[in-house]
């Protein structure tokens, strides 16, 4: 058997049965050994003290099992199992951005949530990463005043669903709303491969008959990721109309590298 077999093997058997601990005794082993030692005829019954039941190791010693176990885990299938998210990328980097025509160097810095599985690199001379229960947030780092419309990105987990439902929900909440109208719905590719769902704060006339926007009317942008295995991810970037090509095209920038880890 090769070794990648067998990788995927033990790890196909780690995974089904790691979340129950009783039945790590009998079962898991019973299957390592008709799956990787059923040529093996020698075999030895050790009874476990406790609830009565006993587990059977073939062919080998415990101890030869659990190395065996080990050195499985330091093949790149079983590292990946084990390492966590802020070990598999570089922690820093410096990107050359483009805003409004000019260019300008960009210091990244990793962020990370273990438990929702992804990561995406934030500018952490303008930005912070604020952690919290049903999702996380990507706010100015300084407080941009009273006068000025909420500005950050926000990253959410909706599980036990689909992307069109979500798209859906969006849509309808957004509608019924009344404070915001939707301009735009459409699949996207950049900056990341999603469903796109932009609203916008309603125009106003002014005092000379004039419609149109203003410089604080808000802006919402929904991107809605594909469905995969019931759980799907939504960004939503909040600003005003006049940061459009400042945090705007920031969060823009940034949103390119977030990364569901599977």
């Amino acid at each position: 058997m090769s070794k990648d077999n067998r990788d995927r093997k033990i790890v196909r058997l780690l995974k089904k049965h790691t979340d129950d601990a009783a039945e790590l005794k009998e079962v898991t082993w019973n299957r390592i050994d008709q799956e990787l030692f059923s040529s093996v005829s020698d075999t030895k019954t050790f009874q476990r003290k406790g609830r009565g039941k006993g587990f059977v190791i073939a062919g080998l010693s415990t101890a030869a099992i659990i190395a065996i176990l080990i050195f499985g885990f330091m093949t790149d299938t079983g590292q990946a199992m084990i390492q966590n998210l802020k070990e598999m990328f570089v922690e820093e980097k410096e990107e050359e951005i483009e805003l409004e025509g000019q260019k300008e160097d960009t210091n990244l810095q990793l962020e990370t949530n273990e438990e929702l599985r992804y990561i995406i690199y934030i500018d952490e001379d303008r930005y912070k990463m604020v952690e919290g229960e049903t999702s996380d947030r990507i706010e100015t780092k300084e407080t941009l005043g009273d006068m000025y419309p909420d500005v950050y990105m926000e990253i959410t987990r909706v599980e036990n669903t689909t992307t069109e439902e979500v798209v859906a929900y969006i849509r309808e909440t957004v509608e019924n709303d009344g404070d915001m109208e939707l301009v735009k719905e459409e699949q996207i590719t950049e900056p990341i491969e999603s469903v796109l769902v932009q609203a916008i704060g309603p125009a106003y006339t002014n005092e000379f008959g004039k419609t149109g926007h203003q410089w604080d009317t808000p802006v919402h942008r929904y991107y809605i990721t594909d469905e995969y295995e019931g759980q799907v991810f939504v960004v939503k970037q909040v600003y005003f109309l006049e940061a459009a090509e400042g945090h705007g095209a920031r969060f823009e920038y940034m949103l390119e590298s977030f990364q569901v880890v599977k």
